[in-house]
């Protein structure tokens, strides 16, 4: 019985190779299961790209793109406040630099008086037409004012007849309701007891809740923002120096000297600002703008806002880092924190009296009231390379499509808080229109709507002009409003988008 079992088990293999034979291959193969490609954050920023900005630029799009993926180009700025500044400033020359400053600084106080001049005619040109409009705006509302009024007068000896009528068994409710707004204001003018001044900062401060304040994007079209003329003055302590074109070598690492200060390698950002002039840096932090304000010395004030604890602790570190703490410039830093994105909580509206920004004596140019709005954006340059923290990944996908959004509401922030005569500076690090000209455009828009502020914008042609001399920074031709930098391979600054606007009523 023993040896049957056996020769059972002997022939069985026999068997199973005789089977698997006849039925050839196996019955169930192994499969690769089958997944879409892997996109990145950055392959989604660079179809986006192409398909808005390829229509745009047209055939300039691939270099502009191509420019966009290599090695980009840095400007390193001289610490005026580090012991070493004179010795630093020939290390960076023996280097092979260029200072760019040079040429911007070649003008005598002749020179300096006259662009003086030249700007306060400019101011006085924009205000006259301020004036001019706000005439016409006034008899428009008289005219219409009287007709209200006999209308009304009408409505009223209609109502009395139908009450003296009716008598109190039918009894009709008042349709007149208590609003706050411009247009009762503009109505009780011609009482005895109008005050204009006490107008205006009624209406530029009257609350207005977030949940209210819509932004469809379309805000600009029927509202023509006028352009004028700008001249700058650039100022004389800021020492930049840059690689002459078709270099991309860097930089030394910044060493610290024995005041514990460091040189710094920061974005360039020229302001027209004067001795006197009140600064606020809306979105301060990292801190290069406000590093950058500092190192011109042309402030008599400096506020860093942000709206965040962590970024502002950076902030304040970074200041900390390229300033001394017992130099008198520590002493005008003002650091705030406060959501610049909220037109409900945004408490800084018109911080100085309106003679400060007019002055007195006309030889002696008034302190006015700056405001950089350095937004929040796509970062062109970072999503096309960068895939950590990308704003066009699937997760950021909400508030990339807010930015526009977010953006105007900083700009109409920002104009409400400065005063009439001061400007407002807008800046990003995009080439998309959306975020750029038709941000301005719609800010500048609901602003007069909601808070009766006239704006014109300054045009930056004069500066495109003395910057693109120097060969090594290139400008579109084709930005309806402002200046946009656009990167290239010969000289890879940017992108970096300016536009300029003043307040004037």
């Amino acid at each position: 019985m023993y040896h049957k079992f056996l020769q059972i088990l002997r022939f069985r293999p026999a068997l199973f190779e005789q089977r698997a034979a006849k039925s050839g291959a196996p019955r169930f193969k192994p499969r690769m299961a089958r997944v879409k490609p892997l996109r990145t954050p950055t392959m989604l920023a660079l179809d986006n790209f192409d398909f808005y900005y390829g229509p745009i630029f047209g055939d300039k799009w691939p270099s502009v793109r191509l420019a966009l993926l290599s090695r980009k180009k840095f400007v390193a700025v001289a610490n005026r406040f580090s012991a070493n500044f004179e010795s630093n400033k020939e290390i960076l020359k023996s280097l092979g630099t260029v200072n760019l400053m040079e040429d911007q600084m070649k003008i005598g106080e002749q020179t300096t008086n006259r662009i003086e001049q030249m700007k306060r005619k400019l101011d006085k040109k924009a205000a006259e037409s301020a004036n001019e409009e706000e005439e016409d705006e006034e008899e428009e509302s008289q005219s219409a004012g009287d007709g209200d009024d006999d209308q009304q007068f009408d409505d009223d000896s209609d109502d009395i007849a139908s009450r003296l009528g009716d008598g109190l068994a039918q009894f009709q409710p008042s349709a007149n309701e208590i609003v706050h707004g411009t247009k009762e204001f503009k109505r009780s003018k011609r009482s005895k007891g109008w005050d204009k001044g006490a107008y205006e900062m009624l209406n530029t401060k009257r609350v207005i809740y977030d949940s209210s304040f819509n932004v469809t994007g379309l805000e600009g079209v029927d509202e023509p923002l006028p352009t004028v003329e700008d001249v700058l003055l650039y100022p004389r302590e800021l020492a930049l120096f840059s690689h002459p074109r078709l270099c991309i070598d860097g930089f030394p690492e910044p060493l610290k000297d024995r005041n514990n200060i460091s040189s710094s390698v920061l974005p360039v950002l020229a302001l027209d600002l004067r001795d006197d002039d009140v600064v606020l840096d809306m979105c301060a932090s990292p801190g290069g703008k406000s590093l950058m304000i500092l190192q011109t010395g042309k402030f008599a004030s400096l506020v860093c806002n942000d709206s965040s604890l962590f970024r502002l602790g950076e902030l304040r570190r970074a200041l900390a880092l390229h300033v001394p703490a017992k130099s008198e410039v520590s002493s005008q830093v003002i650091l705030k924190r406060k959501d610049a994105a909220s037109v409900e909580s945004w408490t800084e509206t018109e911080v100085y009296d309106k003679f400060l920004c007019f002055g007195i004596s006309p030889n002696l140019p008034p302190p006015l009231f700056h405001v950089l709005v350095d937004v929040p954006c796509t970062t062109d340059r970072r999503s096309a390379t960068v895939d950590e923290g990308n704003i066009f990944s699937i997760e950021l996908s909400t508030d990339r499509l807010n930015l526009p959004q977010l953006q105007t509401r900083m700009m109409v922030n920002a104009l409400r808080s400065v005063r009439v005569g001061g400007s407002v500076v807008y800046s990003t690090c995009t080439l998309s229109p959306t975020q750029n000209e038709m941000v301005v455009e719609n800010a500048c828009a609901l602003a007069r709507t909601h808070y009766g502020i006239k704006t014109v914008e300054r045009s930056l042609k004069k500066m495109e002009n003395r910057l693109t001399n120097t060969g090594l920074f290139q400008f579109s031709a084709d930005c309806r409003r402002g200046s946009l930098l656009l990167p290239t391979l010969l000289s890879n600054f940017g992108p970096t988008y300016v536009c300029k606007i003043t307040r004037i009523g």
